[in-house]
């Protein structure tokens, strides 16, 4: 099977899982395709109905191959979708990239860019929503959402913008901050207002004005401007 190029802003070779689950032939292998099977029943049934037997009828697949390939059940199941969710949000690599280093405004672009499309797609909002819904009384799942997707990729923006700080391209105090401020740009105006309810779309156009507006602001805040770095 030929590999499917991936967009541009995902990493070589890997797909969305949401993707595969808008179309299941865009799955690259069998643990895809049970993994965009299992998606497709969290969403449809929420974590607390969900169960095996519905996801291996759902891929099409014998119950023992699911218990072969996650034996614990449907808590690992669910954590192998989270960790399959967050493994086409290419931030790890995008801030290990020499070029991102050495200019603020590409690696921050580039941040902003990734973070727009990774929530771009509806069923992103809605693997959100149901992982919030149901949280309160499975505090366990929302723990492996972070746990094993957001945190790390939070981790990453955070130690970007500290090392732009040791740089001396930008005045970091708290770096932590910092990267929920930069996030906060893109999240407010493209994903959270969705995630309410307001089934808004947005063009091209629209999202890169946010991204081009959250540099920007970031920036101006953040930017150690010329005359300061001669004063060091």
């Amino acid at each position: 099977m030929t590999p499917r190029k991936s967009p541009t802003n995902q990493p070589p070779g890997v797909v969305s899982i949401f993707e595969a689950v808008a179309t299941p032939t865009a799955a690259l292998s069998k643990r895809d395709a049970i993994l965009a099977a299992a998606t497709r029943i969290f969403l449809r049934h929420g974590y607390e109905g969900a169960s095996m037997d519905l996801v291996a009828q759902e891929a099409g697949a014998a119950r023992r191959t699911l218990y072969n390939q996650f034996p614990a059940g449907k808590e690992e199941l669910f954590r192998a979708v989270v960790e399959r969710v967050w493994s086409a949000f290419p931030v790890l690599d995008i801030v290990a990239e020499t070029e991102m280093q050495a200019a603020p405004e590409i690696g921050l672009r580039q941040i902003a860019t990734a973070v727009a499309a990774f929530w771009e797609p509806p069923l992103a909002i809605d693997f959100l929503r149901m992982v919030i819904a149901e949280g309160p009384r499975f505090p366990d799942l929302t723990e492996s959402f972070f746990k094993h997707g957001k945190t790390p990729a939070m981790s990453a923006v955070r130690r970007y913008i500290e090392k732009q700080g040791e740089l001396g391209t930008l005045d970091i105090k708290n770096g932590e901050r910092a990267a929920r401020q930069f996030l906060g740009l893109i999240d407010e105006p493209l994903l959270w207002i969705r995630v309410l309810g307001h089934n808004e779309t947005f063009t091209r156009a629209e999202r890169q004005a946010v991204i081009d507006e959250a540099v920007a602001i970031f920036l101006n805040h953040y930017r150690v401007r010329p005359e300061a770095r001669v004063a060091k």
